[in-house]
This record gives C-alpha cells, sequence and structure tokens, in this order.
C-alpha cells in the first residue's frame, strides 16, 4: 500500500511528493477505529467502485482522532485499533492507497470547501465512499451532498446504510462498551474478528513464576481501550520484527491490579501465562487476542486459594479455547 501523509499546509496546494500521480481514485472517508463491520461495508464499496471503473482503490483517514484535538471525549485518547493496524487491515481488504490527515487545531479550522478543494479534487478523486453519519470540515459543516456540491459534479458519491448487529446499530462506542462489560462474544461480531492488543514483554516481580504460572506482563505499545479487569481465554502471538507471527499459543489473560498482592490504586496489569511454552520473552512483541472473559479479579486470602483458582482458570481457558478450534 501507497501511504501519504497530508497536512494542513496542503490548503496551499502543495501536496506531497507523489501524492498527484495517482489519477482516478475512489475514495472511502472516514477515522475507521476499529475497522469493524461498518466500515468494514464502506471500504469494500470502494474497493467494488474501483474494479468496476478502473480507478485505484484508497482511503483517506486521521491522524489524531479530531475529537481529541477538539477536547471533545476524554474515551477517544485511547483508540480501538492504532493506525499502523489499521492501514494493515485495509490493505487487506485491496485498498492501494491511503492518505493520512495530520488533525491539529489549525486542520480544524478548514472549511468544508477547502478541503474538497485542496484534499480531495487535486487527488485525482473520482468518487467518495462515506459513512451515512459522514461529516468533515469545520465545525463538521459538510456533509456527503457538500462533496457533490464542492467536487462540481465530478465526483461521485455513496452513502453507506449503517450494518446493524442484533437490533443495533454497529459503531466504535458500542464496542467500547462491551469491551468495558468483557462481553468478547459481541465484540468478536461487532468487529467481524476477535479484539488484539499488541505490546512488548516487561520485567514484572516473577510473582507467576514462584506461583508455577509464569506470566508475561504486557506494556501495550499505543493507548488501547483496555477490556474490563477480570480473566480471559486468550491466544498469544509471538511476533518477529517484521510484525509476523512466529508462534501462537493459546492461555489465560490476567487484566487488573492483583489485589491479592498490590495495594490499592496501584497501576492496571495485563499478563499472561502462555500455555506449553517454556522460555524468555523479554523484549519480545506479542499480540493478544481475547476470546471469552469468565471471571472478574478478587482477592484471595491465602496462597493456596490463589494457586488452587489460578490452575482452575487455566483448565477453564483450555476448555473455552479447544471449543473455538473444533468450531
Amino acid at each position: 500500500m501507497e501511504r501519504y501523509d497530508l497536512s494542513v499546509t496542503n490548503v496551499t496546494g502543495t501536496l506531497p511528493e507523489g501524492a498527484r500521480k495517482i489519477n482516478g481514485i475512489s475514495l472511502a472517508i472516514g477515522f475507521f477505529d476499529g475497522v469493524h463491520l461498518g466500515h468494514l461495508e464502506v471500504v469494500r464499496q470502494a474497493v467494488a467502485l474501483a474494479r468496476q471503473q478502473g480507478l485505484v482503490p484508497a482511503v483517506m483517514t486521521f491522524d489524531p482522532h479530531p475529537r481529541v484535538v477538539l477536547g471533545q471525549g476524554s474515551q477517544f485518547h485511547t483508540v480501538l485499533t492504532p493506525l499502523e493496524d489499521k492501514l494493515k487491515l485495509l490493505a487487506e481488504l485491496g485498498v492501494e492507497a491511503a492518505y493520512i490527515i495530520h488533525f491539529d487545531r489549525d486542520f480544524s479550522e478548514v472549511t468544508a470547501e477547502q478541503f474538497v478543494k485542496s484534499f480531495i479534487s487535486p487527488l485525482g478523486v473520482k468518487a467518495t465512499v462515506v459513512g451515512f453519519d459522514f461529516a468533515f470540515g469545520h465545525r463538521g459543516e459538510g456533509n456527503a451532498e457538500s462533496l457533490r456540491v464542492y467536487g462540481g459534479g465530478e465526483i461521485e458519491v455513496r452513502v453507506v446504510s449503517p450494518v446493524y448487529y442484533e437490533g443495533h446499530k454497529v459503531s466504535s462506542t458500542r464496542i467500547r462498551d462491551r469491551l468495558a462489560e468483557g462481553d468478547c462474544n459481541a465484540v468478536t461480531h461487532l468487529l467481524g474478528r476477535p479484539y488484539e492488543i499488541k505490546g512488548i514483554v516487561v520485567h514484572g516481580d516473577a510473582r507467576g513464576r514462584l506461583l508455577g504460572f509464569p506470566t508475561a506482563n504486557l506494556l501495550p505499545e499505543q493507548p488501547y481501550v483496555i477490556p474490563r479487569s477480570g480473566v480471559y481465554a486468550i491466544y498469544i502471538d509471538v511476533l518477529s520484527a517484521s510484525g509476523a507471527s512466529e508462534n501462537r499459543y493459546s492461555g489465560v489473560l490476567n487484566v487488573g491490579y492483583r489485589p491479592t498482592f498490590d495495594a490499592p490504586g496501584g497501576a492496571l496489569k495485563l499478563e499472561a501465562h502462555l500455555f506449553d511454552f517454556d522460555g524468555d520473552l523479554y523484549g519480545r512483541e506479542l499480540a493478544l487476542t481475547l476470546h471469552s472473559f469468565f471471571r472478574s479479579e478478587k482477592k484471595f486470602e491465602s496462597i493456596d486459594q490463589l494457586i488452587e483458582q489460578i490452575t482452575s482458570d487455566a483448565a477453564e481457558a483450555r476448555k473455552i479455547l479447544s471449543t473455538i478450534v473444533k468450531s
């Protein structure tokens, strides 16, 4: 996938070297946090339109989230899908070019007309595909009809209707809410894939090893939305330097504050125990894929009680994951 990073300076008409070279684009526009079922439909229609009309399938997205810059919600400081993972998922859908707008205060002042005439038309965009709630430009003044008008009638605009799951509209907010409840099944259906968190293994206090259940303490690489505290059945991919999976293990994840050992107010920790693994993972990048939440975090009165519970958790996670594999 070709990548082009754009900023408000492009309003002057000076697009980055190479950004003008692609002529005839079918462009999906949106933030696409999560790249969920609704986003997938927008992108798939843009790719299908490109193939029908001999255009280049492309996306335009923004970084960071506009609401972060505008101070419109602290929840948007976390993400379901970091930019690089988002681009990878979009490439897998057939997208060949990505335009990333660096969203800052200056860019927030760009009018809808300026946006179309300085960022859309100069790229050779022939068609755009947007979601039903698409808005752009200063104070969200622009919509799908604005794209048509400011594009001088030369840009085809398609609006994708909302996608529903269990009678409710699929949205990033709904996915965040389900993660807060630990509802992995709903999250998997809304995303079209299990939720994933990537991070680097860092040193902990080695208490898990002393208990007979060594854990990999994961430091998330990006400000991911962290799910509900508790215990999860997961898969763990050990990643290579290129980001590819070298090995995959089943395992169990504890998200929480370790109340049996740590005082209240401590840092949230993600501790993964890999089944049938014996080795050193310090400094390695892991990808944790969440499949099922099965109990809340709790404080134990003795180490023996904790060991008994961890043993039970491991057995439960194995059972859950074996069912997933067989299905």
